[in-house]
């Protein structure tokens, strides 16, 4: 069988992991679509996905809604300006990068193989011009309104680039009117093997799990016409906890380091 890469087909690979269409599974589809809803869950508050929104500015106005899927806005990315202020500080600030060394050469005698430092130091001198005549622009993320709040007010045009944390991923193909009526993008498919098939076994061990409350009902062994059979409710939940666990371990340890969040 191909490898799951939609919603539909997982349902399906989980049924089938159990023993689907072979053994008896006392649960109903619902139960399996919830355990996979959850395993998505899992995987977004641990991992997180991360989302990039392009936001046009407009002269004077300062907060921007960020898109309704945002958990956090991790960092905010402004076009860059030239400052005239930067050549008061530095000379040097706005000549051509090719015709360096020779400038560098030429004005201060030393071999222009070493205007790098010279250029380090344009870079810093732009950074402090910046601060200086308060044009580095800042933010700060209102979680409560969901906005981006720029400052200080400024007149500037371009467009902003937001990477956010979402709490969304896409499980539907793109052609999948049905499920998928807007045709978002099909982040399941998109994963990396690994990452899909944590979810995957995730989505397994939450079946089992519900399995396993439903077997353990039956102390006694289940009624049946050749008597009272003994189920496995205990195994499936202890099953369940150790692959979960194992499962929150592993994939803590494929995570990125999570960044510090600033505005």
């Amino acid at each position: 069988m191909a490898e799951p890469t939609n919603k539909t087909s997982a349902l399906g690979w989980i049924e089938r992991k159990l023993g689907g269409g072979i053994v008896v599974i006392e649960l109903s589809t619902d139960h399996l679509d919830d355990a996979f809803d959850d395993a998505i869950r899992w995987y977004v508050g641990h991992k997180g996905i991360k989302r990039h929104a392009v936001v046009n500015m407009i002269p004077g106005v300062q907060e921007y809604t960020m898109p309704d899927d945002t958990d956090e806005v991790i960092e905010v990315f402004f076009p860059g300006v030239q400052l005239d202020i930067i050549a008061a500080i530095n000379p040097y600030a706005f000549i051509d990068v090719d015709q360096l060394p020779v400038a560098y050469s030429s004005v201060t005698g030393v071999p222009g193989g070493q205007f790098y430092g010279t250029l380090h130091q344009i870079l810093s001198h732009a950074e402090t011009a910046r601060r200086i005549v308060g044009s580095e622009p800042a933010w700060e993320y209102y979680k409560d309104r969901n906005i981006v709040h720029l400052f200080p007010r400024s007149q500037r045009t371009g467009a902003i680039v937001a990477r956010y944390a979402s709490t969304k991923l896409g499980v539907h193909d793109e052609d999948d009117t049905e499920n998928n009526p807007n045709g978002d993008k099909n982040d399941f498919a998109a994963m990396r093997f690994r990452e899909r098939d944590l979810i995957l076994k995730y989505a397994v061990a939450g079946v089992k799990e519900r399995l396993g409350r439903v077997r353990s009902k039956y102390t006694d062994g289940m009624p049946s016409a050749g008597g009272s059979k003994n189920l496995d409710g205990e195994t499936l939940l202890g099953e369940a906890q150790n692959e979960m666990e194992a499962l929150t371990t592993t994939l803590l340890s494929l995570s990125n380091p999570v960044p510090m969040l600033v505005g």
